[in-house]
C-alpha cells in the first residue's frame, strides 16, 4: 500500500493539506501519515528545562493531533490515518519516518502562497530542495479535484534526472492524467537552441503519451503560469536544480513569483547525480 506523509503545524493551511492529501489517499488506496515536530526552546544558562515543560508541550501537541485526526475520519471513515508527534527539525522528522517505516509515494505541505510566514516557507523551500521524495505543495485556496492534467516545467537537460523522470512518469500514469511538458526558453529561437526534447526523457515519458510544447523570448515564471491557466492545468511539477534557470525559482525572490503566485499544487521531484 502507498504511503502518503503530510506535515501539520495545526494551522489551517496545514489542516487544509491534509484534507487534500486525505483525498488523494483515498483515490491511490494509501494510507496516510501526518507528522507534527515541535522544537524545546533554546536555554541560554545552565539551569536545565523543567521536565514538566518538555512533557507539557508534547502531550498538547499529542491532544492537537488526535483531535486533527478525529476531524479527518469524520469525513474519510476508511481511510488509514496515522497521527505522530515528534520533536526536533519537520524535514529531518520526515526523513527518520522514511527511513524506520516505507518510502513515501509522495510528501503533502501546505503551501500559504503569501510572504508573512517566513519560518514556513524555509521548510517548504528544504523540503523542495532536500527531501529525496516527490513533494506536494498544496495551496491555502486548494480544493480537491481529480488531476486530469499535469504540466512538467522542464529545461530540456536529461542528465541525473532519470529518477526524476521516472517518478513523473508514474505519476502521470497512476493519476490517469495528460501529461504536458513545457520548455520555456527567455531567448530566441536559434540552431543551438530547437525545439527537441532530450531524446532519453522522451523515451522514459512515453508510457504516459506527453505532449510537449515550447516557448520563446518569454519571463519563465509568467511562462509557466500563463500556460498553467491556459491549459487547465491541475499540478505543475519541477526539478529544482541546482545548475540551471530552475536554480532560481527556489531563491527567495523567484518562490515568491512561483510557489506564491500558485493557484494549483505543485510537485518538487529530484536530480540524481552519481
Amino acid at each position: 500500500m502507498p504511503l502518503i506523509i503530510t506535515a501539520t503545524d495545526f494551522s489551517a493551511v496545514a489542516e487544509n493539506a491534509a484534507n487534500y492529501a486525505c483525498q488523494l489517499a483515498a483515490t491511490q488506496n494509501a494510507q496516510l501519515t501526518i507528522i507534527h515536530s515541535f522544537v524545546f526552546p533554546v536555554m541560554f544558562s545552565d539551569i536545565p528545562m523543567p521536565a514538566t515543560l518538555i512533557n507539557d508541550a508534547q502531550s498538547d501537541s499529542e491532544q492537537q493531533m488526535q483531535k486533527l485526526v478525529a476531524r479527518l475520519k469524520v469525513s474519510h471513515p476508511d481511510l488509514e490515518i496515522q497521527g505522530i508527534v515528534i520533536d526536533g527539525n519537520i524535514i529531518s522528522a520526515m526523513e527518520k519516518y522514511a527511513k524506520e517505516n516505507s518510502e513515501p509515494w509522495l510528501v503533502v505541505l501546505g503551501n500559504r502562497t503569501t510572504s508573512d510566514h517566513s519560518s514556513w516557507d524555509s521548510i517548504l523551500l528544504e523540503a523542495f530542495k532536500d527531501l529525496q521524495y516527490p513533494v506536494l505543495a498544496v495551496p491555502a485556496a486548494a480544493t480537491w479535484n481529480p488531476v486530469k492534467k499535469i504540466c512538467f516545467a522542464f529545461d530540456n537537460k536529461h542528465e541525473g534526472n532519470d529518477a526524476a523522470l521516472i517518478q513523473l512518469r508514474d505519476l502521470a500514469l497512476s493519476m490517469k492524467a495528460e501529461l504536458h511538458v513545457l520548455n520555456a526558453q527567455e531567448d530566441v529561437l536559434n540552431r543551438d537552441n530547437l525545439p527537441i526534447t532530450d531524446e532519453m526523457a522522451q523515451r522514459i515519458l512515453a508510457p504516459a503519451n506527453p505532449h510537449f510544447h515550447t516557448v520563446y523570448e518569454v519571463n519563465v515564471d509568467d511562462a509557466i503560469e500563463d500556460f498553467t491557466k491556459k491549459n487547465n492545468i491541475d499540478w505543475l511539477v519541477m526539478i529544482p536544480r541546482k545548475h540551471s534557470f530552475f536554480e532560481g525559482l527556489f531563491h527567495k525572490s523567484h518562490s515568491k513569483a512561483i510557489a506564491h503566485r500558485a493557484s494549483i499544487p505543485i510537485v518538487a521531484l529530484h536530480e540524481i547525480h552519481a
